[in-house]
């Protein structure tokens, strides 16, 4: 199919160089590429802070779906879409994060700069860390998932026992209990002790307890009879 050339006064997406001359020469998989132009267009598109997009939003973007299935050919479109964001997380290109709102997370998409940065230091944006490859996910240590999770400095009188937690239990788990307490709206180190506890004794549901927190909150979360004020 030929293209008539673009339409005089069209909008324009502003580019960062970087993208073009250091990390498109890098890119192997089509999929990267893709998701990282399309999201870059998409964030443009924000009018004000937090300029961010959902990654649902994301994935449903009829061009990038049209893009994605021809030149991922080999792959679904689902698989692809997923391939294109880890990838991008990885290189560092895009980060993503996660707010909960009346007990719904939703997993936000933002460029790697001044203001993406700034969204998920915010205490509402808990990172993500991408599954791929096994490097280090965005939280990286026990006084960066408390910054992230409650918005302030780990304590310096908890610091050895949080990184305690952290050695027994690992930075995922400890990142989801953080995120599991902030869904039931409790923010206290006790109680991120007691669902690690409950975890440790009886297993996690489904591998992943904050995909579903409690409706009711702390008064209906089954953490309750474990913490004490």
């Amino acid at each position: 199919m030929g293209f008539d050339g673009f339409p005089s006064g069209a909008p324009h997406t502003p580019l960062p160089q970087a993208l073009l001359r250091d990390l498109v020469p890098a890119m192997s998989d089509p999929a990267e590429l893709i998701v990282t132009l399309y999201a870059v267009e998409a964030i443009s598109r924000v009018p004000r802070y937090p300029r961010r997009i959902s990654r649902r939003d994301l994935r449903e973007s009829r061009p990038l779906i049209e893009a994605l299935g021809t030149l991922c050919s080999s792959r679904d479109v689902d698989e692809a879409f997923s391939d294109g964001v880890n990838t991008a997380v990885e290189r560092g290109s895009l980060l993503q994060g996660r707010s909960v709102e009346d007990g719904v997370w939703t997993e936000w998409i933002v460029l790697n700069d001044a203001d993406g940065r700034r969204a998920l230091e915010s205490a509402s944006m808990l990172p993500v860390a991408s599954p791929s490859y096994g490097r280090e996910p965005v939280y990286s240590s026990a006084p960066e998932i408390w910054q992230s999770a409650l918005g302030t400095p780990l304590p310096p009188i908890l610091a050895e026992e949080v990184k305690a937690a952290e050695s027994r239990y690992g930075s995922d788990w400890l990142h989801d209990a953080f995120a599991e307490s902030v869904a039931n709206g409790v923010r206290s180190w006790r109680y991120v002790q007691a669902i690690l506890e409950r975890w440790e004794q009886e297993g996690r549901d489904e591998g992943d307890a904050t995909a579903r927190p409690a409706a009711g909150g702390f008064e209906t979360s089954r953490y309750r009879h474990l913490f004490r004020e």
